[in-house]
């Protein structure tokens, strides 16, 4: 196992995030001044009805690479193979079930866009709705190899070619539509891409790692364990989606679409902050399922949240931090007039968030114990209560209510319920581990804060104010880090030089 893998893995996908956000930010733009209002809200809402399908993908991906990690740390290729075969054929019949579940969805075309469509776009539609059924399940089996390859710790090459698709997919949009200035061409370029992809996958997972995908035996008893681990993942991200979607479902029932405007872009920046804490913990599994092999006690998994949690700190804290120096100026600037409520709205989702996500190496512990059921029950309650706050309270005080209920079910769910099971059942010392993470890291940030909220009153209003606030904030929180906050073992690992 490369000892680089993690590091760059996460590295490469801190540069995943920033195409991404370029995709989103730029090219949707220029996808609807290249076709048109027309073609681009057909090919939103279509969109948004097909790739519905993919939650039938049961999170498949991420249970075949938390079982690949672990026979590879059991030296057990017969069994990684055998299980490969195994998740493959279960593959295949989901696919078969989104294929009739795709079908019958299609019928559906015509009675819910038929008033709404024209019959051009109606036409449009059904094209769109073929191809996006075909990549959705080109995707579901490209899911399927990439655990594989994650399972085996290769996070360079799994996440090189995830940056390389969304390089590839926003350079072909650019040339292509203005040449073939329909949505088809969108979702066959996405098409074209995922089948190039599949295909690198495939020849190195055979000729780079020498992985066999061979039946040997139908395991019931494995099959039935990861069947249930499947499923757990699957309810746990059901569960995520419906939490992050009922705020504004309910805003716009109780209040109207203006709310909903304001406090989507207040989500906008929370969903971009909480992206930045999972490019760390979404490459650990491997590691700590070799270390769950080798018998590993509460205290050594203690010591990789805290290392690991420390980078999270170092990163998310100085988002937040700037973001409370910065981003109501930010907000001014950026959207004007009538938005100065999304900087606190943010605030008050971001700051009880940022307690689980610097210790979420805790979740990577979880998964590779198989121990998914408490958290699955701590993520059933807190959307409850957060649903009851925020239908209760949203008639009173507005969108202020559900920020709040979704900020209360955070403290008591992912702060207060699953620290004290980390520190019961996975013997880990929640404080003690909190202590080590804030060390010396949370006074660079606070100093780099406070200049920034001095440079306040002496300029502010413009994109050139922030960006030098911005520039500000960085160089100073860098120097105190490199001086005062970087620990021994992070200044070597920072500023190793090969000899």
């Amino acid at each position: 196992m490369k000892k680089n893998e993690v590091k760059i893995g996460a590295i490469l996908s801190y540069i995943l995030i920033f195409f991404n956000a370029i995709y989103g930010l730029i090219i949707s733009p220029y996808m609807l001044s290249t076709i048109g209002e027309s073609e681009f809200g057909v090919y939103k809402t279509i969109g948004s009805l097909a790739t519905s399908i993919a939650v039938l993908e049961f999170g498949i991906g991420g249970t075949l690479q938390r079982y690949i990690a672990k026979f590879n740390a059991e030296n057990d290729s017969h069994s990684s193979s055998n299980f490969s075969a195994m998740a493959i054929i279960e593959a295949v019949g989901l696919s078969i079930i989104m294929l009739i579940v795709g079908a019958v969805l299609f019928m559906t075309i015509d009675p819910i866009y038929g008033k709404s469509f024209t019959n051009l776009e109606l036409a449009r539609g059904k094209q769109i709705y073929i191809v996006l059924l075909i990549f959705v399940i080109l995707h579901f089996f490209e899911n399927v190899f990439n655990g594989i390859i994650a399972g085996y710790n290769r996070f360079i090459f799994v996440n090189s070619m995830k940056i390389v698709s969304i390089f590839l997919k926003i350079i072909l949009n650019i040339v292509l539509l203005p040449i073939w200035r329909n949505s088809l061409a969108i979702v066959l370029i996405s098409v074209i891409i995922e089948i190039i992809t599949i295909s690198i996958e495939i020849l190195f997972l055979k000729i780079v790692l020498h992985h066999r995908i061979r039946l040997y035996k139908w395991e019931n008893v494995l099959f039935k364990e990861s069947f249930i681990y499947t499923i757990l993942l699957f309810v746990q991200s059901l569960i995520i989606q419906f939490n992050g979607n009922i705020d504004n479902m309910v805003i716009g029932a109780v209040i109207g679409t203006a709310a909903v405007t304001v406090y989507s872009f207040a989500i906008q920046i929370f969903n971009m902050y909480e992206q930045c804490a999972t490019s760390v913990s979404g490459v650990i599994l491997p590691t700590i399922v070799q270390m769950e092999a080798n018998g590993a006690q509460g205290s050594d998994y203690e010591k990789v949240v805290v290392k690991y949690g420390r980078i999270q700190w170092m990163i998310l804290g100085a988002a937040l931090l700037g973001f409370i120096s910065c981003g109501k100026e930010f907000f001014s600037v950026w959207l004007g007039n009538g938005f100065e409520d999304c900087w606190l709205l943010s605030l008050i989702l971001m700051i009880p968030t940022t307690f689980p996500l610097i210790v979420n190496v805790c979740l990577a512990v979880l998964k590779a114990k198989n121990l998914l059921q408490f958290r699955t029950f701590v993520l059933v309650f807190s959307t409850i209560l957060n649903g009851i706050l925020t239908i209760v309270g949203t008639g009173i005080w507005g969108y202020w209510a559900a920020a709040a209920g979704t900020a209360i079910s955070k403290v008591i769910g992912s702060i207060l319920l699953m620290n004290y099971y980390y520190q019961k059942k996975l013997g880990i010392n929640i404080f003690k581990v909190y202590a080590q993470i804030f060390h010396r890291i949370t006074f660079c940030m606070l100093v780099a804060a406070l200049v920034c909220l001095g440079l306040n009153k002496i300029i502010w209003g413009s994109w050139i104010s922030l960006a030098l606030k911005v520039v500000g904030f960085c160089i100073v929180y860098g120097l105190l880090m490199i001086l005062f906050g970087l620990n021994k073992e992070e200044k070597k690992a920072f500023f190793r030089r090969k000899s």
